[in-house]
Protein backbone atom coordinates (compact mmCIF):
# COMPACT_ATOMS: atom_id res chain seq x y z
CA UNK A 1 0.00 0.00 0.00
CA UNK A 2 0.95 3.42 -0.55
CA UNK A 3 2.18 5.30 2.47
CA UNK A 4 -0.54 7.81 1.69
CA UNK A 5 -4.12 8.00 0.55
CA UNK A 6 -3.27 10.47 -1.81
CA UNK A 7 -2.21 8.23 -4.97
CA UNK A 8 -5.92 6.55 -4.40
CA UNK A 9 -7.54 10.17 -4.42
CA UNK A 10 -5.22 10.69 -7.49
CA UNK A 11 -6.27 7.62 -9.42
CA UNK A 12 -10.09 8.45 -8.46
CA UNK A 13 -10.07 11.75 -9.81
CA UNK A 14 -8.31 10.10 -12.95
CA UNK A 15 -11.76 7.43 -13.47
CA UNK A 16 -13.72 10.31 -12.73
CA UNK A 17 -12.54 12.85 -15.62
CA UNK A 18 -11.18 9.58 -17.77
CA UNK A 19 -14.58 8.72 -18.37
CA UNK A 20 -15.77 11.58 -20.40
CA UNK A 21 -12.50 12.19 -21.71
CA UNK A 22 -12.52 8.88 -23.51
CA UNK A 23 -16.07 9.17 -24.48
CA UNK A 24 -14.95 12.03 -26.46
CA UNK A 25 -11.75 10.36 -27.86
CA UNK A 26 -13.62 7.10 -28.35
CA UNK A 27 -16.61 8.34 -30.80
CA UNK A 28 -15.15 10.47 -33.10
CA UNK A 29 -13.36 7.63 -33.88
CA UNK A 30 -16.71 5.24 -34.37
CA UNK A 31 -17.95 8.34 -36.13
CA UNK A 32 -14.97 7.95 -38.92
CA UNK A 33 -15.26 4.70 -39.06
CA UNK A 34 -18.60 4.70 -41.02
CA UNK A 35 -20.09 1.80 -38.65
CA UNK A 36 -23.31 4.18 -37.59
CA UNK A 37 -26.04 4.80 -39.68
CA UNK A 38 -25.93 7.87 -41.61
CA UNK A 39 -29.96 8.66 -40.40
CA UNK A 40 -29.00 8.05 -36.53
CA UNK A 41 -28.50 10.15 -33.44
CA UNK A 42 -25.62 12.51 -33.11
CA UNK A 43 -22.37 11.05 -31.20
CA UNK A 44 -23.20 13.90 -29.36
CA UNK A 45 -25.35 12.74 -27.27
CA UNK A 46 -23.39 9.87 -25.65
CA UNK A 47 -20.28 12.16 -25.47
CA UNK A 48 -21.69 15.07 -23.56
CA UNK A 49 -24.05 12.73 -22.04
CA UNK A 50 -20.95 10.76 -20.23
CA UNK A 51 -20.11 14.23 -18.71
CA UNK A 52 -23.53 13.86 -16.81
CA UNK A 53 -22.71 11.09 -15.91
CA UNK A 54 -19.49 11.72 -14.63
CA UNK A 55 -21.13 14.10 -12.07
CA UNK A 56 -23.75 12.14 -11.36
CA UNK A 57 -21.44 9.05 -10.32
CA UNK A 58 -18.57 11.72 -8.86
CA UNK A 59 -20.89 12.29 -5.58
CA UNK A 60 -20.54 8.27 -5.11
CA UNK A 61 -17.16 7.37 -6.04
CA UNK A 62 -15.46 9.92 -3.90
CA UNK A 63 -17.59 9.28 -1.16
CA UNK A 64 -16.89 5.63 -1.25
CA UNK A 65 -13.20 6.67 -1.54
CA UNK A 66 -13.44 9.43 1.42
CA UNK A 67 -15.24 6.26 3.49
CA UNK A 68 -12.36 3.55 2.79
CA UNK A 69 -9.17 6.36 3.56
CA UNK A 70 -10.93 8.56 6.23
CA UNK A 71 -8.56 6.54 8.54
CA UNK A 72 -5.94 5.54 6.13
CA UNK A 73 -3.27 2.67 7.76
CA UNK A 74 -0.08 3.48 5.81
CA UNK A 75 1.06 -0.17 7.26
CA UNK A 76 -1.52 -2.08 6.05
CA UNK A 77 -0.85 -4.43 3.57
CA UNK A 78 -2.51 -5.00 0.05
CA UNK A 79 -3.65 -8.08 0.60
CA UNK A 80 -4.73 -8.08 4.08
CA UNK A 81 -7.13 -9.94 6.20
CA UNK A 82 -8.37 -8.72 10.10
CA UNK A 83 -9.14 -11.80 11.99
CA UNK A 84 -10.38 -8.87 14.73
CA UNK A 85 -12.78 -7.67 11.87
CA UNK A 86 -14.31 -11.18 9.78
CA UNK A 87 -17.13 -8.71 9.34
CA UNK A 88 -15.57 -6.02 7.78
CA UNK A 89 -13.06 -7.95 6.10
CA UNK A 90 -15.20 -10.37 4.37
CA UNK A 91 -17.44 -7.36 3.20
CA UNK A 92 -14.76 -5.53 1.92
CA UNK A 93 -13.78 -8.55 0.29
CA UNK A 94 -17.27 -9.69 -1.30
CA UNK A 95 -17.83 -6.13 -2.45
CA UNK A 96 -14.90 -4.96 -4.35
CA UNK A 97 -13.53 -8.54 -5.30
CA UNK A 98 -17.07 -8.98 -7.01
CA UNK A 99 -16.39 -5.69 -8.78
CA UNK A 100 -13.04 -6.99 -9.74
CA UNK A 101 -13.82 -10.12 -11.15
CA UNK A 102 -16.62 -8.54 -13.46
CA UNK A 103 -14.05 -5.70 -14.81
CA UNK A 104 -11.68 -8.39 -14.97
CA UNK A 105 -14.30 -10.27 -17.03
CA UNK A 106 -14.93 -7.56 -18.93
CA UNK A 107 -11.58 -6.52 -20.34
CA UNK A 108 -11.14 -10.45 -20.81
CA UNK A 109 -14.35 -10.87 -23.20
CA UNK A 110 -13.36 -7.46 -25.12
CA UNK A 111 -9.81 -8.80 -25.66
CA UNK A 112 -11.34 -11.91 -26.91
CA UNK A 113 -12.66 -11.44 -30.14
CA UNK A 114 -10.44 -9.05 -32.34
CA UNK A 115 -12.01 -5.58 -33.18
CA UNK A 116 -10.88 -1.89 -34.55
CA UNK A 117 -8.18 0.10 -32.31
CA UNK A 118 -10.37 2.00 -30.61
CA UNK A 119 -12.43 -0.37 -29.30
CA UNK A 120 -9.25 -1.34 -27.32
CA UNK A 121 -9.53 2.21 -25.12
CA UNK A 122 -12.42 0.70 -22.89
CA UNK A 123 -10.49 -2.21 -21.33
CA UNK A 124 -7.48 0.32 -21.00
CA UNK A 125 -10.07 2.41 -18.87
CA UNK A 126 -11.68 -0.90 -17.25
CA UNK A 127 -8.18 -1.66 -16.33
CA UNK A 128 -8.15 1.83 -14.15
CA UNK A 129 -11.07 0.49 -11.96
CA UNK A 130 -8.77 -2.64 -10.55
CA UNK A 131 -6.12 -1.44 -8.23
CA UNK A 132 -8.79 1.18 -7.22
CA UNK A 133 -11.17 -1.45 -5.98
CA UNK A 134 -8.24 -3.93 -4.62
CA UNK A 135 -6.42 -0.30 -3.14
CA UNK A 136 -9.95 0.83 -1.40
CA UNK A 137 -10.72 -3.06 -0.34
CA UNK A 138 -7.04 -2.85 1.75
CA UNK A 139 -7.79 0.32 3.09
CA UNK A 140 -11.47 -0.34 4.23
CA UNK A 141 -9.92 -3.71 5.84
CA UNK A 142 -6.68 -1.99 7.30
CA UNK A 143 -8.59 1.39 8.46
CA UNK A 144 -6.93 2.66 11.95
CA UNK A 145 -9.22 2.38 15.02
CA UNK A 146 -8.69 6.36 15.75
CA UNK A 147 -8.78 9.02 13.54
CA UNK A 148 -4.77 9.69 12.85
CA UNK A 149 -3.64 13.15 13.64
CA UNK A 150 -2.05 15.48 11.15
CA UNK A 151 1.78 14.96 12.20
CA UNK A 152 0.96 10.91 11.62
CA UNK A 153 -0.32 11.49 7.96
Amino acid sequence: MPTRPSPLWWLTGFLVTGFPVLNFIYWPQVLKSGVLPPDGDSIGIPMFGSILTALIASPMVFGVTWLCLRRYNPAGQLWSWRKDRPVRSVVATVLFGAASLAFTAGILESLWRPSPWYEYLWPIYIAGWLPWFVGLRAALIEQLDYEPTYSER
